[in-house]
């Protein structure tokens, strides 16, 4: 089997499997937040560690993270449901960082073209801000983007910091719409979709003045002029003497 093929069926695999469950949790909607409330409510004074672990591993699944900070809110509340899920968010991504990274490998470089190389290489020098701008951007599921970022060889403190800085406010938005699920027409509910608008335009801007940063970066790099100088004249291979 050649590498190429290798590669191929490495990165095909890893790619069916992420498929498989997102379409079994994201899309199926298997576990809701409900179901997730009834596993961690057992563990009584231990349930914000209960909850780390677990909604950790299940948004490493791609079990929706909208689903798991909605759990938090109905288990502990707007603002501690906030808090406990931050640190779960970075258990995710370090999580489906390191294991698409160990599945993967080098495959996708391996089977790369110049321009999919040209945006891992961009993700893997500014790493921290490709994570804080997803994690912001409206509409973008995190957990697919965990397993992206360990495929493009993004370092893991750059996913673990960048998930910290930006999480926040989406996470604390979710809890709140979970602690108000009974009432979701009322101030603060209203106040937790506001807050996802704010920070999905907050995303968009910053995805806009990276891109424009990268661009001027790209441009300002002086190009290699490969023409003979000038007066000289064409280039010639060594001479051969007459016979």
């Amino acid at each position: 089997m050649t590498p190429r093929r290798a590669a191929a069926l490495r990165l095909g695999g890893l790619s069916v499997g992420l498929v498989v469950l997102f379409a079994v949790f994201a899309v199926g909607g298997v576990l809701d937040q409900e179901r997730i409330r009834t596993w961690i409510d057992p563990a009584g004074v231990a349930a914000p560690i209960a909850y780390v672990l677990i909604a950790g591993v299940l948004g490493a699944v791609l079990v929706p993270g909208a689903a798991l900070s909605a759990a938090a809110g109905l288990l502990f509340g707007a603002v501690a449901g906030a808090l406990v899920s931050l640190p779960a968010a970075v258990l995710t991504a370090v999580l489906a960082r390191g294991a698409s990274a160990r599945a993967g490998g080098t495959s996708l470089d391996d089977l790369s073209g110049e321009r999919l190389l040209a945006i891992t290489a961009f993700a893997q020098r500014r790493g921290f801000s490709a994570v804080v701008v997803q994690r912001l951007l409206p509409a973008v599921p995190d957990g697919p983007f965990s397993h992206a970022f360990g495929l493009a060889g993004v370092r893991t403190r750059d996913v673990a910091l960048g998930t910290l800085v930006a999480s926040g406010p989406r996470a604390f938005s979710y809890a709140l719409l979970g602690a108000n699920a009974d009432d979701l027409t009322g101030p603060h509910a209203l106040f937790a979709v506001a807050l996802n608008v704010a920070t999905g335009v907050l995303g968009l801007v910053l995805a806009w003045l990276v891109l424009r940063r990268e661009r001027e970066r790209l441009a300002a790099q002086p190009t290699i002029d490969a023409s003979p100088p000038a007066g000289a004249g064409p280039a010639t291979g060594p001479s051969v003497p007459d016979a």
